[in-house]
């Protein structure tokens, strides 16, 4: 590891000599080009090694030379908004909008520019000292605007280095676009049927009366099964309209009504540390934020709890163990309990004969499937269809896997760590021994 740190540390020494080197010979006579990568992702473009960079909080950026003493250069920003251009498009109304737009800025002559790889309109600068243009560019999730200033007497030495770096933009935001064509179907969904009900979108969030539920667990899945985009997002609609039609308010759930769906979850450590450093990260979080509660549980994994709420749940943070008066010791027992309630989970054995060691999927009766690793009888079940000597994985959330265990640890760890790499919501890569006495780390 330490030698593949040492080369990608050469490499890129050897990438900052070379650009140095283009910067100290570039020349309007003979310009050499780097390629500039915006920090938020917008795009990509080449520009002018020679040229300086001017970068604004705002995320717009300004390529630009002095000669003969007037200000040469290509500025690019973004409009506000996020949103589905290729809706923009399939309207039938981009040169309207595009048009509307020039007009607000005075710039004439709107046509479109085959030097931009990506659907776009051109105008003309209105001052009479400016051979410059203006453009609006559709990219994935986000309109461009792009400005060039250059005096007239000065057209024909600049307009080649325009064209060039015009021709080298590129927008990389399939993951962005994504995220807004999931967050446009959800929030026009949730306004159509909840009418009543203010609904917004913060970053991945949807936002509604009631509460406020993240979609990037959506977004992974529907990155890892594309063609199952409708389906996914249907199942999310449900869900939420189910959670803010509810006259019961989330976050405000007595102890009585919440205590018999509460479950216990089995998730990474990293998980955890991630969701509570967003929370006390938050803008708005204050002293006495709510955090995610857990308790350890084996290795890097915890257990922390939810709230069943038929179509989807929500965790339990701080401030419901302070409303309700509950220890976390009450909530570990009271989430088993409840788990050990529902009536005995089903296994669907697979073992073709009996040199085959067999394997089993659990399928539960409530509640997440891997949190029956968690089951004060799980050895009894699987005992009953595999034997004694059982080993168990929970790659993901929705996943626990039995296996008649023999000589075979190598065989089962890969393909665990294959389901671990590939699957929804992920949580452990590692085996698990289930014993008479509970669950341990094989």
């Amino acid at each position: 590891m330490a030698k593949k740190a040492d080369k990608i540390g050469s490499l890129k020494k050897a990438r900052a000599a070379l650009d140095l080197r283009h910067k100290r010979n570039s020349t309007d006579e003979s310009p050499h080009y780097l390629t500039f990568r915006h920090p938020h992702n917008l795009f990509e473009i080449d520009y002018p090694a020679h040229w300086l960079i001017q970068q604004e909080s705002d995320g717009s950026v300004e390529f630009f030379v002095t000669s003969a003493g007037k200000r040469v250069g290509l500025m690019l920003f973004r409009t506000p908004l996020s949103l589905d251009t290729a809706l923009i498009e399939q309207s039938g109304k981009w040169e309207e909008l595009a048009t509307v737009m020039f007009a607000k800025v005075q710039s004439t002559n709107v046509r479109a520019d085959p030097t931009i790889i990506y659907s776009n309109f051109k105008a003309d600068r209105p001052e009479p000292d400016q051979a410059g243009q203006r453009w609006f560019v559709l990219g994935a999730d986000l309109i461009l605007g792009i400005s060039s200033s250059c005096p007239v007497d000065q057209k024909e030495t600049y307009l080649p280095f325009f064209e060039r770096m015009l021709s080298s933009l590129r927008v990389r935001r399939e993951d962005e676009l994504l995220a807004t064509r999931i967050i446009t179907r959800i929030q026009k969904a949730l306004t159509d049927q909840l009418p009543n009900s203010k609904v917004e979108v913060k970053g991945l969030n949807i936002v509604t009366d009631k509460l406020e539920l993240s979609i990037s667990n959506l977004l992974t899945q529907v990155k890892r099964e594309p063609s199952m985009l409708n389906e996914i997002v249907d199942h999310f609609i449900q869900g939420t309209v189910g959670l803010s039609k509810s006259e019961e308010v989330l976050g405000q759930e007595s102890w009585e009504a919440a205590k018999s769906r509460i479950q216990p979850l089995i998730k990474p450590d990293k998980y955890i540390q991630e969701v509570n450093h967003k929370t006390t990260r938050s803008p708005s979080s204050e002293v006495g934020s709510p955090f995610l509660i857990s308790a350890p549980w084996l290795a890097d994994l915890r257990i922390c709890f939810a709230l069943d709420n038929k179509d989807t749940f929500r965790f339990i943070n701080s401030m419901d163990l302070e409303r309700w008066g509950v220890s976390l010791e009450k909530l570990l027992q009271v989430s088993t309990e409840n788990l050990a309630a529902y009536p005995e989970p089903e296994l669907h054995v697979v073992k073709p004969n009996e040199a085959i060691p067999g394997i089993a999927a659990l399928q539960p009766s409530g509640g997440a499937c891997s949190s029956y690793l968690l089951h004060p009888n799980l050895f009894p079940i699987a005992a009953k269809h595999l034997g004694r000597n059982v080993v168990a994985a929970i790659p993901s959330r929705d996943a626990l896997m039995l296996f008649e265990y023999g000589e075979n640890r190598e065989m089962l760890q890969n393909a665990v760590a294959r389901d671990f790499e590939t699957t929804n919501h992920p949580i452990s890569d590692r085996l698990f021994r289930v014993t008479p006495d509970g669950i341990a780390l094989l």
